[in-house]
């Protein structure tokens, strides 16, 4: 329905309540069509660039996005050699974590917590822990059998093994 023809539905009504009708169905036809044309503002590309790490005895070279949404929402559980996954988080609300999130999850920091939350009340196993600094996720990772975290990149020591990065909000090879 075009605009013109929300004006004449409206103009040859003759009773109230067809005239709002008439009005409730121009305005909803106006706004499924803005609804589906596209944005004019492509989203902003972060310039958080990720790697993430595990320790050198965790039996992978390299992780896809899916393989590390099945990590962080803690689908998978354990190593292929039986080795228990240990994830480590940066905290809510910080840079890294929003575009690990967002890239790996595809979740917003208000749908992450959410995630957690709902999980809690059903008393399921909780959100990796939430390590304050990438710093000290670096030096945690080489440390925990199993573990796995992620940190930018300048952050990577010789300690760990690069299994993805995270650039221009896609999980690319290491």
């Amino acid at each position: 329905m075009t605009t013109s023809g929300c004006r004449k539905v409206r103009s040859g009504a003759s009773t109230a309540g067809v005239r709002l009708l008439a009005r409730w169905s121009c305005a909803l036809a106006a706004g499924l069509v803005l609804a589906v044309l596209p944005s004019s503002r492509a989203p902003a590309e972060s310039s958080v660039r990720l790697a993430v790490i595990v320790n050198p005895a965790v039996p992978v070279t390299a992780l896809g996005a899916a393989e590390l949404a099945s990590i962080y929402t803690r689908a998978t559980r354990a190593w292929k050699d039986g080795t228990m996954v240990r994830a480590l988080n940066l905290p809510p609300g910080s840079a890294e974590r929003i575009e690990f999130d967002r890239v790996v999850l595809d979740m917003s920091p208000e749908r992450s917590a959410q995630f957690w939350i709902d999980r809690q009340i059903r008393g399921e196993e909780p959100a990796p822990k939430a390590i304050s600094q990438a710093d000290i996720v670096a030096r945690l990772v080489p440390t925990l059998g199993g573990g796995i975290g992620y940190v930018p990149e300048d952050k990577v020591e010789g300690k760990v093994r690069v299994v993805a990065r995270i650039r221009g909000g896609k999980v690319v090879a290491p």
